[in-house]
C-alpha cells in the first residue's frame, strides 16, 4: 500500500518505509499528518520534547516489556566525569552482552522472538529510522545508530548532560515497564535553549524524541521504585555528514 505525504524536501511515500515499520507502529502514528507534524515539531525553536504516547503496536510493546524484564544481561553500570571522589554522574543498569540472548536456552522462546522483532524495527532493518527521516526531511546516517538497553532502581540517575557527539541531532527512548507509574520518579527532564525544562513522564509505551543542540541538556531523575523497573531503550540518531 503506497500512500504519499507532504514533505519539505518534496513528497515522500509509505512505500519508503520497511515493512517492520508497518508491523511495529501503531497505525494512527503512519498518517500523513502525523509526519507532517513530526516534521513542524522538528523545525519549532524553541526546542522541546516530542513525546507519543502508545506509540507501538500494542502486542510489540508489552512482549518487548515482559522481555526486558527477564532478560539475564543486566550489568551495574555508572559514570564518573568530574573529580576522582565525586559521586557518579550516571549510575543504572545496562544490558550488556545482547547477542547472547538471541542464543537458545538464554530466553524463553516468546522472549528472544520479541527481542528479535524489536532489534530489527529499531535498528537492524532501519525501520524506525526511515519513518524519523521521513518525518523530520533530514537524511539519517544508517551505519551510526547506537542502541541501548537500561534499567533502574531506587536512587539510580542520570546527571545533566548533552549527548554532543559528532552528526548526532537526536535521543530516542522507547519506555517498555508496564508498572512504571507517575510518581515513581525517573522522569525525563529536557532543558532547551531558552532555559525552560520540560519532564517526560516515561509511561509505558511512550517513545520520546529530544533534539540534540549545543545549548540543551538533558538528564534523568532519581528513580523512586526498591524493584528494578523503568525499562527503556535509547536510539541515537545522527545525520549523514
Amino acid at each position: 500500500m503506497q500512500r504519499d505525504v507532504s514533505h519539505p524536501g518534496g513528497t515522500r511515500s509509505f512505500d519508503r518505509l520497511p515493512a517492520q515499520a508497518i508491523t511495529s507502529v501503531n497505525p494512527e502514528h503512519l498518517t500523513s499528518d502525523a509526519l507532517t507534524e513530526l516534521g513542524d515539531w522538528f523545525r519549532t525553536r524553541p526546542t522541546e520534547p516530542k513525546v507519543y504516547r502508545d506509540f507501538l503496536r500494542e502486542d510489540l510493546a508489552r512482549a518487548m516489556g515482559e522481555t526486558m524484564r527477564e532478560l539475564p544481561v543486566w550489568e551495574r553500570y555508572s559514570a564518573v566525569q568530574r573529580q576522582k571522589d565525586d559521586p557518579p554522574t550516571a549510575g543504572h543498569f545496562v544490558a550488556r552482552s545482547l547477542p547472547d540472548c538471541l542464543v537458545d536456552g538464554r530466553l524463553r522462546p516468546e522472549h528472544r522472538k520479541a527481542l528479535r522483532t524489536f532489534l530489527s524495527f529499531a535498528v537492524m532493518s532501519g525501520a524506525l529510522q526511515t519513518w524519523i527521516q521521513e518525518g523530520i526531511g533530514v537524511r539519517l546516517d544508517p551505519t551510526r545508530s547506537s542502541l541501548e538497553l537500561a534499567a533502574y532502581r531506587t536512587g539510580d540517575h542520570i546527571e545533566e548532560h548533552q549527548d554532543l557527539l559528532p552528526g548526532r541531532i537526536l535521543a530516542v527512548n522507547f519506555y517498555l515497564d508496564e508498572t512504571y507509574r507517575t510518581g515513581s520518579g525517573g522522569r525525563l527532564a529536557y532543558r532547551n535553549e531558552d532555559g525552560r525544562e520540560f519532564f517526560v513522564d516515561p509511561l509505558f509505551n511512550t517513545f520520546a524524541l529530544i533534539p540534540i543542540l549545543p545549548d540543551s541538556y538533558h538528564r534523568v531523575e532519581p528513580y523512586q521504585e526498591p524493584d528494578m523497573g523503568r525499562f527503556t531503550v535509547s536510539v541515537g540518531q545522527h545525520r549523514v555528514v
